[in-house]
């Protein structure tokens, strides 16, 4: 009766140590769930354990740590025609990215339709773009704010 009851011991040990070791892998996911999202996988438990270490280092003195702070910031920064800026998202990434444009959506100004995020955690920005002084009605990414930094990564707008 002894050595079952330490094998189901050992058991549970190695399942709770395999659940914990995985747990970072699902959070990471979320995060990586957006434009320009960095490559997870499930079977991936270092990316998840990488994917900590850099939201520890990054946090650190973050302008935007916060997304209150990051909308209230795209608020000022895409604050009607040509973009409205409507919602933030905390976006894990693995470097420069192809913005997505939905049906409808405004092209990026010629020569900016990749972004390059300035660290591994941005907030996309989502909003609205104008015909003029029309909105077009189709939500999409407008810009990228660094994390850290809190500096405009990408903007939709010519010369930005």
């Amino acid at each position: 009766m002894r050595g079952k009851r330490a094998r189901i011991i050992l058991v549970a040990v190695v399942v709770v140590l395999a659940a914990v070791a995985w747990a970072p892998v699902p959070i990471a996911e979320h995060f990586a769930d957006g434009p320009g999202g960095a490559e997870i996988g499930r079977a991936r438990v270092d990316r998840g354990w990488e994917f900590v270490y850099q939201a520890v280092r990054l946090s650190r003195d973050a302008r935007l740590g916060t997304d209150e702070q990051a909308l209230d910031t795209a608020r000022q920064v895409w604050a009607g025609p040509p973009a409205l800026a409507r919602s933030v998202d905390l976006v894990y990434t693995d470097g420069p990215f192809e913005v997505p444009v939905p049906a409808g959506g405004q092209q990026p100004a010629p020569g900016r339709g990749v972004a390059v995020p300035g660290s591994r955690l941005a907030w996309a920005v989502e909003g609205t773009t104008f015909d003029g002084r029309t909105p077009r009605g189709v939500r999409q990414m407008i810009g990228l704010l660094d994390y850290r930094s809190g500096r405009v990564a990408w903007d939709i707008r010519d010369g930005a």
